[in-house]
């Protein structure tokens, strides 16, 4: 546990002081800004690139991350304690910048640099630990436990005392009589082991806490734990003497509530990659295609009464709703003529496709064949909600038809402009193939499965392969 969480921290926490030293170099910079030599900055850095520096940089870098390191620990500290430490650090960090100023005779203004740096300093770790705090409350992780003893209240308080802000439990799964149940667990108690697939299909859960005795409740855990995982719910296991004997999962060693559990250092570079991937494509896209949306918008705005946009609440990643943009293509009270017309649902299961959809306008259905009304997903992309490459976001109504509860994973991974579905015969795929589509690709995500599918798209929209 100790060296995955080590490695997880590696990545943010290398990025984080590399940031330091930039501070400090900038402390140094503007503290100097009043003996800047003819040639400006760049002269000035020049002068300061030695060996000597090169070895202070890598030392003072080593020792923020070690200074801050306790910040990184899954388990929770106090908002008075984590200040503490960002006192802690940040004045070991300037006073060994300040030895170093003053060690190698440095001519510029040390104190100056020093209470610069210390000042620049604490603001940045307090602004990290303010969004930090701020960005789990507004979306908590929403938990299941399985179990009703003493490790179930355990975790049942910590929830309450510690976590209150950044998880929610939904209540308690377990095959125990309730009235041999804590009251405070009794009000909160779901079901037995039976009414977890459903609770999984029905209510968005994040994690599965199995806060059971491994020695007595072995088959139990077990059977939650694969139900759990066919969905793609986090299981995150309360340590007793008994776990090592536990079914290994992906997130076994997480400590209680703590961040969770790092995954491949690999796999967070590629994510991160990803990311870039998405921002940089979304946003030379909106920046190329403003000309065209202009135009879109004006034909739409001309052929037939409504607004340019059709606006939608979507399930994106871990079932979060989302409202996604697409430029309209049907008559404005195109939903509410829907349940007129459920009767002549094509498709096969919970999806809905007409062929010949009566609500589809004529410029509509242009736009759907050549995917234009696609584009304004562009802008939920930048805004993180979806990413260029993944499964198909779903409407709520489609969500609510679900029978099974692995449909839900494909709720692991963000959602996509276009993807395996759309590059595989779109409507022209029952709904089954297109969850082993989602799945594949989850599976076996890479990058270069992104860049392939994004390739392949262009060919389809060309083609118009599956459009409806």
């Amino acid at each position: 546990m100790a060296n995955r969480s080590a490695n997880a921290y590696g990545h943010v926490g290398g990025f984080d002081a590399l940031f330091a030293f930039a501070m400090a170099l900038a402390s140094a910079v503007y503290a100097n800004s009043a003996r800047m030599p003819a040639g400006g900055v760049h002269e000035f850095l020049e002068m300061r690139v030695t060996v000597v520096n090169a070895a202070f940089a890598a030392l003072f870098m080593v020792a923020w991350a070690y200074c801050f390191r306790a910040l990184a620990r899954p388990k929770a500290y106090s908002i008075v304690r984590r200040l503490f430490w960002i006192v802690k650090g940040c004045t070991v960090a300037t006073v060994l910048l300040a030895l170093y100023l003053y060690l190698t005779h440095s001519q510029g203004p040390t104190l100056r640099i020093a209470i610069i740096f210390f000042f620049s300093a604490i603001c940045y770790k307090v602004c990290r630990l303010l969004f930090g705090l701020w960005v789990p409350a507004r979306d908590p992780r929403i938990v299941i436990i399985l179990g009703s003893g003493r490790r179930a209240g355990k975790a049942w308080r910590e929830i309450r005392t510690q976590y209150h802000a950044t998880v929610k439990l939904l209540g308690f799964v377990d095959d125990r009589p309730v009235s041999e149940m804590a009251p405070d667990i009794a009000n909160r108690y779901l079901g037995g082991i039976t009414s977890l697939n459903p609770l999984l299909l029905r209510n968005v859960v994040d994690e599965l806490l199995i806060a059971v005795p491994m020695k007595t409740c072995y088959d139990l855990a077990q059977q939650a734990i694969a139900i759990a995982e066919e969905v793609g719910v986090r299981v995150v296991c309360l340590q007793d003497v008994y776990s090592s004997t536990l079914k290994d999962s992906a997130h076994r060693d997480q400590e209680l509530f703590g961040e969770p559990a790092p995954f491949h250092e690999d796999y967070v570079a590629r994510q991160a990659v990803k990311r870039l991937v998405d921002v940089v494509g979304a946003f030379a896209g909106l920046c190329l295609l403003s000309p065209a949306f202009l135009l879109l918008a004006i034909a739409i705005k001309t052929t037939s009464a409504g607004p340019v946009f059709f606006v939608q609440e979507r399930y994106g990643y871990r079932r979060r709703i989302f409202r996604m943009c697409k430029f309209r293509s049907m008559v404005k009270d195109a939903p509410a003529l829907m349940a007129q017309l459920e009767s002549q649902n094509e498709a096969k299961g919970p999806i809905f496709k007409m062929r010949h959809d009566p609500r589809v306008t004529r410029l509509g259905a242009i736009l759907r064949a050549t995917s234009l009304d696609e584009l304004p997903q562009l802008w939920n992309v930048l805004c993180g909600h979806m990413s260029l490459v993944g499964p198909r976001p779903m409407s709520i109504r489609d969500v609510l038809l679900f029978s099974e509860a692995t449909s839900m994973r494909r709720f692991t991974v963000k959602p996509g402009i276009t993807g395996l579905w759309q590059v595989s015969g779109r409507s022209a795929l029952s709904f089954e193939q297109w969850l082993k589509l989602d799945f594949h690709y989850i599976d076996g995500w890479s990058l270069a499965l992104d860049f392939q599918i994004l390739a392949r798209t262009v060919k389809a929209v060309v083609k118009r392969t599956g459009a409806v």
